[in-house]
């Protein structure tokens, strides 16, 4: 195009008008938007209207010459509807013979095309087909859904042209922001503007994957976007997730990458750790003296300008660490600043960190001040577990804000805030109330513990079973912007002590009670370095989130069982394993990937571990391969196995439910697991494929088909008939989530579950087990229900703790207990 057919067709553009046509769909809300006429300027509209509104000058400065295909408009429309995600574990349903999965815009045009907002042309979508102004507005129309009219007063022959980046970036974004209507875009479609310098592309870093840039910001996806020439810029981009959305334009050619981490130098070179890649940089000068430092340095085209190091630093045991601060004992909160960054160096090489790197309760390194604030920090030491630090939640587990504290003992004890000490007397109370004024960023917390160091101190504002729980070791109260934690640290040893009765009754004894001790010290070391409850002053919780802890208080028995397995733990090749347990084993446990689907991913079945694989748990005869319906009906039905967990009820059950009860508790809850994730709920469309699609309510339910089975006999996929749609449900906890076993019709009696010892289970919140077998009951030669026939009681994989109870008694020591459910692992000190 020469330069008069490009200012027609900037002056055409500026034509464009988006009319507010009204809302096809009748449960959506207006959009309180005067309607436009012809000639209305709507990439203008500084002087006719408020500053208060949401105007159209918001435009972004682009500056780069990017073609726009159609590939790249696909990724755009795809972020912009999905997470990355989800759009990466979506099922692939596209078979254009110029679409490959090794394609980097596969999982794009795959999203757009199931999603309705693009498609191709017979065989071919064309996916590097520059967009054209034509085929821009036919997208916006599509993805205004009606809502706006989107019309470009353009000639033919100028239809026809490519659309430009800087217009399609801007009118694409004028759209969404319409749409999005009171929201911003990040509120409405995750979509926000970032800064940062381009420090590594794969063209100069081995370190990177395809399609990947190391950044002073961190590991970024820049697909179909081409970058190199970028490097060692600082730029801007509209960011979706970790991907970038949108190139906008370079800010700095010379730009400072601050606080970054000098790994090495030489008489000539300096390498920088930063975002999780390393970055070596000609220098006129010897910095042989700054490794192993934090500095900004300035960088033009592989070299650097200049290398400012930050010098202050302090040290101190972390307390608390959340998006705004550190506390440090005896220092206080000190602010982080705004591009903070956190490296380790306590493994072979340096590690790009988060947060949560931050061990609470540990002094792991050197803290780097610039103007007062934390500018980095650098982790030199691995944390050991020797104490835990756990938050405690209000009664009932309902959150660990409290508004309330209020501390007693049976002996005295010290309160302490900053540098003063109180002893309060046996008996006598501490209340918050008593000391807030006194609470600082300097002295944000208060500090208690028995005068001997031994005793146990009452907290009188939490319930647990009724009563008021007592606690080993000390109790921290932290001042938080909306109330207090309540922080309780011991060593991790006693802090067993009081999770195995809470986990496992210790009536089960005290051979049972070693299991449990073992399982759970394996499960806190693991969640010790997750450090999940940092903004909170824990390592981990006190609830289900982690494992239950002095929701029944520790005995004679689960201390013996600590003391008689002291630091052990369960360790497949040379790691510590999460070990996953669960109520009561049907006879029979689950492959884990048959359970659960990939954490990463969301595919399922998923990889299962040597360790977690389906075990036979009676002994005698095997009932057969359980994957086959007609031996799973036997296995379920009967009554006369010599299972580990044949003693509780729970080992064998059933339950019936009328169609009408089970649609009601189906559609009550198949939005929420759909959305939970969208892989695992399918709908069969009109060519009789199942495919995941958004879906609300089935109807009637008409008939249960059961479709897949795990090695074990649970049930792995399941499809339910309605009267308005057919779906295909996959994993145990969605099954067993939508047929509850609860009475949702209004004035109809609850449902009841009759258990194998004789006792009956009233409205049960989720189906027992996903080791069912159901059979239809019918009137009249109509089908009325079904009847479930089960066994077992949970997810079914791992270690079943009524089942320990069983082996226990059958003669197996504590040992032979977890290599039996845990095969392949070794039982040994882990810390």
């Amino acid at each position: 195009m020469n330069t008069s057919e490009k200012i027609k067709v900037f002056v055409t553009l500026t034509a464009m008008v988006i009319f507010l046509s009204g809302c096809l769909n009748t449960m959506a809300v207006q959009e309180e938007i005067p309607k436009a006429t012809d000639g209305t300027n709507l990439l203008d509209q500084k002087n006719h209207e408020t500053a208060s509104d949401k105007t159209e000058t918001d435009l972004y400065k682009v500056d780069t010459s990017i073609p726009v295909s159609r590939a790249l408009a696909a990724k755009m429309i795809a972020l912009t509807y999905n997470d990355y995600a989800d759009i990466k574990t979506m099922d692939r349903e596209i078979q254009y013979e110029d679409v490959t999965p090794s394609d980097w815009y596969d999982i794009y045009v795959n999203a757009v095309t199931v999603q309705g907002f693009m498609n191709g042309s017979g065989k071919m979508f064309n996916p590097l087909e520059p967009l054209t102004y034509a085929n821009a507005q036919t997208l916006l129309e599509r993805i205004s859904k009606g809502k706006f009219k989107v019309k470009m007063n353009l000639s033919k022959e100028l239809q026809k042209s490519y659309i430009t980046y800087n217009d399609w970036v801007n009118i694409y974004m004028r759209l969404l922001s319409k749409l999005s209507g009171e929201k911003s875009l990040e509120e409405a479609y995750g979509i926000r503007e970032r800064e940062f310098v381009l420090v590594a592309t794969p063209a100069n870093s081995t370190e990177l994957d395809a399609w990947e840039m190391g950044t002073d910001k961190g590991i970024y996806g820049f697909a179909g976007l081409p970058m190199d020439a970028y490097i060692d810029k600082q730029i801007r981009v509209l960011i979706k997730d970790n991907e970038v959305f949108a190139f906008l334009r370079v800010e700095d050619e010379n730009p400072v990458i601050t606080n970054t981490y000098i790994a090495d130098t030489s008489k000539d070179e300096i390498t920088i750790f930063v975002g999780g890649v390393h970055r070596t940089y000609k220098t006129f000068k010897d910095y042989s003296g700054e490794k192993g430092k934090i500095g900004d340095i300035q960088v033009q085209g592989g070299t650097l300008l200049d290398l400012q190091t930050c010098e202050e630093t302090v040290m101190g045991r972390i307390l608390l660490v959340d998006s705004k601060k550190i506390e440090l004992e005896g220092i206080g909160n000190i602010e982080l600043s705004n591009d903070y960054k956190l490296y380790s160096i306590a493994g072979e090489k340096p590690q790009w960190c988060s947060l949560s790197n931050l061990t609470i309760g540990e002094d792991l390194g050197r803290f780097i001040l610039k103007n007062n604030k934390i500018c980095a920090a650098i982790i030199e030491k691995k944390p050991v577990p020797n104490k835990i630090r756990v938050a405690l939640h209000k009664t009932g587990f309902t959150g660990l804000v409290h508004q309330e504290v209020s501390v007693t003992s049976d002996e005295s004890f010290i309160v302490k805030i900053g540098d003063e000490e109180q002893i309060y007397k046996s008996g006598e109370s501490f209340n918050i109330k008593q000391v807030a004024e006194k609470l600082s960023d300097k002295t944000p917390r208060v500090n208690i513990r028995t005068q001997s160091g031994n005793g146990k101190l009452k907290i009188l504002s939490i319930q647990r079973n009724g009563q008021h729980p007592k606690y080993r070791g000390t109790l921290d109260i932290v001042k938080l912007d909306q109330g207090y934690s309540i922080v309780n640290e011991l060593p991790v040893e006693e802090y067993l002590y009081a999770v195995i009765p809470s986990e496992m009754p210790t009536s089960h004894g005290l051979e049972a009670a070693k299991v449990q001790a073992v399982t759970a010290r394996s499960y806190a070391y693991v969640q010790f370095y997750s450090n999940r409850f940092h903004s909170y002053g824990g390592n981990v919780d006190d609830s289900v989130q982690c494992q239950v802890y002095n929701n029944t208080p520790e005995t004679d028995i689960s201390i013996q069982a600590v003391k008689a397995t002291q630091n052990e733990g369960i360790k497949y090749n040379g790691s510590v394993i999460s070990a996953n347990f669960f109520s009561t084993s049907s006879g029979y446990t689950a492959n884990s990937g048959e359970v659960w689907a990939d954490y990463n991913d969301k595919s399922f079945p998923s990889y299962t571990p040597p360790y977690m694989i389906s075990k036979k748990q009676f002994e005698g005869e095997s009932f057969g391969d359980l994957t086959k319906e007609e031996n799973a009906k036997r296995f379920f039905k009967a009554s006369n196995i010599d299972g580990y967990d044949k003693e509780f009820g729970w080992f064998r059950w059933n339950v019936t439910m009328s169609l009408e009860e089970l649609s009601a508790s189906i559609n009550a809850h198949l939005k929420q697991r759909y959305e939970a994730n969208p892989k695992l709920i399918k709908v069969l469309d009109e060519n009789n494929i199942f495919r995941s699609r958004p879906v609300e309510n089935i109807g009637n339910l008409k008939k249960i088909d059961i479709v897949k089975r795990g090695q074990g006999g649970n049930i792995m996929e399941m499809v339910l008939v309605g009267s308005k749609a057919t779906i295909k449900v996959l994993t145990e906890y969605n099954i067993r989530f939508l047929l509850q076993p609860k009475q949702y019709i209004e004035g109809k009696d609850p449902i009841i579950i009759n258990l194998s010892n004789g006792s009956t289970v009233k409205d049960y919140s989720i189906m027992p087990s996903a080791f069912f077998v159901i059979e239809p009951n019918s009137k009249d030669g109509k089908l009325i229900g079904y009847t479930f026939y089960g066994g077992g009681n949970g997810h079914g994989a791992g270690m079943s703790q009524n089942g320990v109870k069983g082996m226990v008694d059958k003669g197996y020591n504590y040992k032979q207990i977890l290599q039996h459910y845990y095969p392949g692992t070794e039982i040994t000190k882990i810390y």
